[in-house]
């Protein structure tokens, strides 16, 4: 199948957009759309996962497959909090014949690896070895500004733990664009939810999804938006290099989810606008 791109760029538009109305609101994930301080999250999860059902592998399985399983599990809840992922993985343990432990004790595992890579990136961040450009999507600060700049409002979702958010945000230098506009899990993880997020800002604007534009890297999200009627932009990053080109991985999943376009990162994020308000 050919696939059809905006010239001269690698911005993929996937399904045509009928605008009717200019973009005024515009809904983001954090991790692998805005920051890349938990680049690399994924294998992370996916290789702690692995340690324990290795043991489990079915006669007829193969490593890449279980590994694939698993990556899929992982990806397909992408966006929503974490806790959920983990209890994915406690039922794969037990439909495997083991005895899981509670899916709370596999998130703070998780947590605490993740945290190692956290706290080291900040380190460098705070000692001056790394800029906050290069802890964020290619582009993250120019596409903000340029979209601010255009009167669109900024709301930030996050499945990430809210006082992670609201840290990362703020060091990697972008938390004012979204003025307290910054959703993302509190103590009560299953009280949050990125759909509801954008139902209540699209009732607080008293406004249909025509006017809304949704950046993220996970199904949960992309799905939301497109199924309010609003324009979902899946972000595939190259998380690991930064090298601008798309990571295909994650596309099949985002474009069954709803999105309309697929960017690589936001460094042709001017040709990406005139087309949104010209479209």
């Amino acid at each position: 199948m050919s696939r059809s791109f905006l010239p001269g760029t690698r911005i993929e538009l996937v399904r045509p957009w009928d605008r009717r109305k200019p973009p005024k609101l515009a809904v983001f994930d954090f991790d692998g759309t805005l920051s890349l301080i938990r680049g690399g999250w994924t294998d992370l999860m996916v290789y702690m996962m692995y340690e324990d059902l290795a043991a489990l592998r079915q006669p007829d399985e193969t490593v890449e497959q279980l590994r694939q399983l698993i990556r899929d599990y992982v990806l397909s809840l992408n966006g929503a909090p974490t806790v959920y992922q983990m209890e994915r993985f406690a039922k794969e343990l037990r439909d495997r014949g083991a005895t899981p432990e509670p899916a709370s004790v596999y998130h703070q595992e998780y947590l605490r690896r993740l945290g190692q890579r956290i706290t080291e990136r900040k380190a460098r961040l705070a000692a001056g070895d790394c800029k906050q450009a290069d802890l964020t999507v290619p582009g993250t600060h120019a596409l903000l500004e340029a979209l601010v700049a255009r009167g669109v409002e900024l709301t930030l979702a996050s499945g990430t733990e809210i006082e992670f958010v609201r840290e990362e945000s703020e060091l990697l230098g972008f938390a004012h664009f979204f003025e307290g506009r910054i959703f993302a899990p509190g103590a009560e993880a299953r009280a949050f939810a990125k759909e509801q997020v954008i139902a209540d800002l699209l009732a607080r604007h008293d406004t249909e999804g025509d006017v809304l534009l949704g950046f993220g890297d996970g199904i949960v999200e992309t799905r939301g938006v497109a199924q309010q009627g609003g324009l979902a932009i899946a972000v595939a990053c190259d998380e690991t290099h930064r090298s601008g080109i798309t990571d295909e991985s994650k596309c099949p999943t985002l474009i069954e989810a709803g999105a309309s376009i697929v960017v690589p990162d936001y460094q042709q994020a001017e040709a990406l606008l005139d087309y949104l308000w010209q479209a």
